[in-house]
């Protein structure tokens, strides 16, 4: 049996997780073939939840607001494996997206990255970036 872990996520859509493999293809040219690598899907996909899911498992009382949502039981090789070949992800690069055997240590990781930003916020009408501003209401 492969170990089970719990994958935090500060995506509001959450995360298709899939594997590939790299394999040489040949391909067509004006002058005859050339080898490339193409990248090929080795297994089935596994989905994230993000925090905006209708169906998400509320986090625990030290994570709440930290808008951070969790998917339990997700296999742990696929996980590192998917997170090696993802290295440079910004959501990987970020912490937007991690995972720990305990959850104990997910809770703890999401209070150190509860202030973190994935650019996918809502914006604050009370507080609107410079150069935006609200329509006038127009006199009726």
């Amino acid at each position: 049996m492969t170990q089970q872990i719990t994958v935090a996520c500060k995506l509001p859509h959450g995360l298709e997780l899939r594997l590939f493999k790299m394999v040489k293809i040949n391909e067509p040219t004006q002058g005859g073939y050339r080898t490339v690598n193409r990248a090929e899907p080795v297994s089935n996909t596994i989905t994230i939840k993000g925090y905006l899911e209708k169906y998400r498992i509320d986090l625990p009382p030290a994570a709440q607001g930290a808008a951070y949502a969790l998917t339990h039981n997700v296999d742990k090789e696929f996980f590192d494996e998917w997170m090696k070949q993802n290295a440079d992800h910004d959501a990987v690069k970020n912490k937007l997206i991690f995972a720990s055997e305990n959850i104990d240590t997910v809770t703890s990781m999401i209070s150190e990255n509860a202030s973190r930003r994935n650019g996918l916020e809502p914006i604050n009408p009370a507080n609107l970036p410079k150069g935006i501003q609200t329509a006038t209401k127009v006199a009726a």
